[in-house]
């Protein structure tokens, strides 16, 4: 378990590779690509995108499952999974025990959703939710990995910061595909500054403001102002959100 342990610590990195994937993506068969890489790398069983507004989700969950799912408008304040991830407002790990046991007494239709989670073997993992602040049909995504054996603490500290921007890209990808109209024309000219398009390039492999200040000689105050700046323009609130769309427009290029 030591040795299991020991390689996990020396294993983990944040995959850049996979966030501009997400980012980049073109169409749903892009998100479904980096989905399964996910999943895949980290001996996941399902995965799921989920958006609240335009009610789409993309899964590889079983037909059964997701069918009954949207007849029984689950995700319409019936889901204690759900529930619970956006009382908390971050990534969350989390088996059905732990959420069973948040939530308190159960309806009969939320005891028969986490019974047939159960059944199918998503019994833990880890989810996140990412909120858009424009204001826009896209109110919310989550992004979510399940299995049927827990997760070790290790694993949680890893898979929890991670999953989180993976659905903050999501959302931003996903305002892309499923809505053309919240993505500026290709006409549309975004001028970034030189010093927005430094602050943006090395906010994107994972600078905080005061290691980029420190590469380009300038107060952490000031980064943030350019970082805010650069978000502005791009139509977004945050740093996230505003590499995302940079990387996907073609604004930078981290890599």
């Amino acid at each position: 378990m030591a040795m299991m342990e020991t390689k996990w610590k020396k294993d983990v990195r944040l995959d850049l590779d996979l966030m501009y994937t997400v980012a980049l993506a073109a169409n749903v068969g892009d998100l479904r690509t980096a989905a399964e890489r996910y999943r895949s790398a980290h001996d996941f069983s399902y995965w799921v995108y989920a958006l609240a507004g335009p009610d789409k989700a993309i899964t590889n969950y079983p037909d059964e499952f997701v069918q009954a799912y949207a007849e029984n408008r689950w995700h319409c304040g019936c889901d204690p999974l759900i529930n619970v991830i956006l009382k908390r407002h971050r990534s969350l790990p989390w088996d059905l025990q732990s959420i069973a046991i948040s939530v308190g007494p159960m309806s009969t239709a939320q005891r028969r959703l986490m019974d047939w989670r159960w059944e199918i073997g998503a019994r833990s993992g880890v989810s996140a939710p990412a909120y858009d602040r424009r204001g826009n049909a896209f109110d919310y995504a989550i992004v979510s990995f399940s299995r049927d054996r827990p997760l070790s603490e290790t694993a949680k500290r890893h898979h929890e910061p991670e999953v989180q921007l993976l659905a903050t890209y999501f959302l931003s990808a996903a305002q892309h595909i499923f809505g053309e109209q919240n993505v500026p024309p290709e006409s549309e000219s975004i001028a970034l500054t030189p010093r927005e398009h430094e602050c943006l390039t090395w906010a994107a492999i994972g600078k905080s403001s005061w290691e980029i200040g420190q590469v380009l000689g300038i107060t952490e105050a000031t980064v943030n102002f350019h970082l805010g700046n650069a978000a502005t323009k791009l139509g977004v609130r945050g740093r996230i959100l505003a590499v995302s769309k940079a990387i996907r427009l073609g604004l930078i290029n981290p890599a």
